[in-house]
């Protein structure tokens, strides 16, 4: 019975009596909510905003009316709860329940974004990654099937896919840039990451092998046999060595003098020579330099009399006179050409740095380099191979759409000579907040040879960042309450000496010093109750218009068109906890200043 008492005492101090209503108050929530409606809806219907596109700003016309608007009907929200509020209790008390409701609103609505925005960029992290990545310790990893299949029978695995990567330069247009080659097996990547979603052409896929493969030239034909019927038009001279040692004309044989010369004219030159081995008629002027050398001995191969028959023939032109149809030739025009290299995908955020279009070429370089294939100075050369965009991707991170590009696996092997070794496997999970069971379950099934890295292993820097940041802003915001709790201090010690007498009267009809200090303790504790609730509510009735209608934000700057919001009923516990825990605490000092009053000292002021 005395702890009902003691609430009907406590609530009785905090009520307002008689309930205070203020004109001002309702003129100004009044002019206020009218305002920001108008500026929304001249937003809205006469300024339209166009589509959201990530990556296009929105237009500050409508953007300047709209956060008018907005702030326009915050003002009215705020000063009809204040005033609301002031309406029910004394001015002290509205001061305490206002900064405790402010606070615990701020800090649900500013958690629950951040929240937001910590599961927003999850979603883009796993949508271009695995939920675990498998590598091997050392050596090089060309078992990967057996260890794909072993893994598919861990319970909780979707899929998985080999990949390999390695850091390159892409050049076109003049320009290059540092990029993050991604090799993927095309069938089973699609089921393990979000890249078939992520593409603005979802045909991109299909174009990373060759469009055309580029035809091979045949060997050519052997040459028909001779047909005894039809004469030789070239026949090769009778006395034509066709084996034995090799003769020398070069003029040095000492033999050369005793050899017979025919000229040009059918003039026998006879035995006799001159130092250089010629003919003594072909030691003048009008013999010399190509002709000196050719004459040097007698004609092998003299041309046949009928050659080109007297016909006037065109250097220009290349006749053939085998008879044979030609071999086919590869096609080198421009287009053939680039039908026929390999397909890459690259990202939007790359495409306008470099400017880049479907169907270009583009050529890679690695820093990469095979020893046993230098240049003149004895460098090895880089790897380098031409490749053609096959389309475009984005996935709403910087990063990945200006550093990741793909290309087929068997592509990259073949480019980085690595044969058929893969750099890992990556595994697809049903529950990716079970990362860490199944990766141990996957460890456990390989054996300490491979290394298993769960999501947030691999991304531990970044999680563990945003972690922080939700630490540092939770305590940042609850200083507000905080700040608020001395207000309860204030207004406490202001009922202590206000109502001196009313304590002094109550403890002479019998009541104890840890009674008193319970009636001010329920006191406080109401205070932080009811702020704690009144902001709780608050902060999740913006949270829901968040989630429901959105607040736009430059798509330019955040790779997202609104506000993202995601509310966690245990972290809204643990701020209606905290807001409760404060004001409690706040209430210790007046409780014992009023348990310390003694009754004759109140009973002289009646």
């Amino acid at each position: 019975m005395r702890s009902l008492f003691q609430t009907f005492v406590a609530r009785r101090y905090l009520m307002a009596r008689p309930a205070h209503v203020s004109l001002v108050a309702l003129i100004v929530t009044g002019i206020a909510a009218l305002t920001g409606a108008a500026l929304m809806l001249i937003a809205h219907y006469v300024v339209k905003a166009p589509a959201v596109v990530p990556g296009e700003a929105i237009d500050p016309t409508h953007e300047l009316l709209f956060y008018g608007g907005v702030i326009a009907l915050v003002v009215a929200g705020v000063t009809l709860y204040v005033f609301t509020v002031r309406a029910l209790f004394t001015f002290y008390t509205t001061v305490s329940v206002v900064g405790v409701s402010i606070g615990g609103a701020a800090l649900v609505t500013v958690l629950s974004i951040m929240n937001g925005f910590e599961s927003h960029l999850r979603h883009k992290i796993l949508g271009s990654n695995a939920h675990i990545q498998i590598s091997k310790e050392e050596g090089e990893f060309i078992e990967w099937e057996d260890v794909a299949a072993r893994v598919g029978k861990v319970r909780g695995v979707v899929a998985s896919t080999p990949f390999a990567t390695s850091e390159v330069v892409i050049a076109a247009n003049n320009n290059y840039h540092n990029v993050v080659i991604k090799g993927i097996d095309v069938a089973s990547a699609v089921r393990v990451t979000d890249l078939q979603r992520n593409l603005v052409d979802k045909d991109g896929l299909d174009k990373l092998p060759p469009l055309i493969e580029e035809p091979e030239l045949p060997a050519p034909p052997p040459p028909p046999p001779p047909d005894p019927t039809k004469p030789v038009l070239d026949p090769a001279p009778d006395d034509m060595p066709d084996s034995g040692d090799p003769v020398d004309y070069s003029g040095d044989d000492p033999a050369a003098a005793d050899r017979p010369v025919t000229t040009p004219d059918g003039v026998d030159g006879g035995g006799a020579r001159t130092r250089d081995g010629l003919a003594p008629e072909l030691a003048g002027p009008d013999f010399g330099g190509d002709a000196r050398t050719l004459l040097r001995g007698p004609v092998l191969d003299p041309a046949p009399p009928d050659f080109a028959d007297g016909e006037d023939v065109d250097d220009a032109v290349p006749r053939d006179f085998s008879g044979r149809a030609p071999p086919p030739r590869a096609a080198t025009g421009g287009t053939s050409r680039i039908a026929t290299l390999p397909g890459i995908l690259v990202g939007r955020e790359l495409v306008k740095t470099i400017h880049l279009y479907p169907g270009q070429e583009v050529r890679l370089v690695s820093p990469l380099a095979d020893p046993m294939n230098p240049d003149a100075s004895g460098t090895p050369i880089p790897f380098n191979r031409d490749y053609r965009v096959a389309g475009e991707f984005y996935t709403g991170m910087y990063e990945y759409d200006l550093k990741l590009v793909y290309v087929t696996l068997d592509s990259l092997q073949r480019f980085l000579r690595l044969g058929d070794a893969v750099d890992g496997i990556e595994v697809r999970i049903s529950d990716p907040d079970d990362v860490e069971r199944v990766a141990k379950v996957i460890a456990a099934e390989l054996g300490p040879q491979y290394r298993v890295q769960g999501w947030r292993e691999l991304n531990r820097q970044l999680f563990s960042a945003l972690k922080l940041e939700k630490i540092a802003m939770f305590i940042i915001l609850a200083i507000i309450i905080l700040v608020a709790s001395f207000s309860i201090v204030g207004t406490l010690i202001m009922i202590v000496v206000e109502k001196g007498r009313q304590i002094a009267l109550f403890k002479t009809l019998g009541a104890s010093d840890v009674e008193v200090v319970v009636l001010f303790v329920i006191q406080g504790s109401l205070i932080g109750l009811i702020g704690s609730a009144l902001g709780v509510a608050i902060g999740l009735g913006l949270c829901t218009y968040l989630d429901v209608y959105g607040f736009p934000i430059p798509a330019e700057v955040y790779y997202m068109s609104r506000l993202p919001v995601e509310v966690d009923m245990s972290t809204v516990g643990v701020i209606f906890g905290a807001g409760v825990l404060i004001s409690f605490l706040a209430t210790i000092y007046p409780s014992i200043l009023a348990a310390q009053l003694r009754p004759a000292a109140g009973l002289k002021k009646l």
